[in-house]
């Protein structure tokens, strides 16, 4: 895994650019900027200073802080989609929770609450129109992706589930710790009845 991380951080890592790239079949640096550059985050394999760099890019409107982030392709690549173009641009909520889950890695909890925040408000918007769940959604309208299928409840469920229960409502579970931690973080009555884990069912409501 240490060998593998330095390979990544050595071949991968654009340090002008200051974004890890895929490589080439001839194992030169890919020159396109897409959200696979944040898998590092994940893997622990970044950083601090490159932990830094990839979150200042998720505040960029010009690459990946779209209307509804984060697309799959940054905003100012060549074939960047506006209205999905499944991975020219649309959001996927496994990617999403990929970046933020990494973003947590690094100390960025608030940056990691903020996207998921967006991405479960840009999905309600999205299920009040048309009365469902999508594959994956558009970057910078309020709509399913170009293409999406409808009534995916795989993992687009992610969204209206984790990220509800986790950032919205702030219940976050750890199973083999055996505990249910409660980030109150609003000033009005919230919480969730009937929460199952670890073989426990609880209600819990703040007022």
């Amino acid at each position: 895994a240490d060998r593998l991380a330095g390979v990544i951080n050595q071949f991968m890592w654009d340090p002008q650019r200051r974004f890890y790239f895929d490589l080439t079949l001839d194992g030169n640096r890919a020159p396109v900027k897409t959200i696979a550059g944040f898998w590092p985050l994940i893997a622990k394999v970044a950083s601090r200073d490159q932990a830094a760099a990839l979150a200042a890019e998720l505040g960029n409107p010009q690459t990946f802080k779209r209307l509804h982030r984060v697309p799959t392709l940054a905003a100012d690549e060549p074939g960047y989609t506006p209205a999905g173009g499944y991975w020219k641009g649309s959001v996927w909520a496994p990617t999403d929770t990929m970046v933020m889950r990494g973003l947590e890695n690094y100390g960025y909890q608030t940056l990691a609450h903020e996207i998921a925040l967006n991405h479960l408000d840009m999905v309600a918007q999205v299920f009040e129109k048309t009365g469902t769940i999508w594959e994956n959604y558009a970057p910078d309208s309020a709509a399913p992706g170009k293409p999406a299928r409808p009534d995916f409840a795989g993992w687009s469920a992610i969204g209206p589930i984790l990220y509800l229960m986790e950032y919205a409502i702030g219940l976050r579970a750890d199973a083999p710790r055996n505990t249910l931690a409660w980030s109150l973080t609003h000033g009005i009555q919230h919480g969730c009845e009937h929460y199952r884990f670890n073989g426990h069912v609880t209600s819990l409501v703040a007022k």
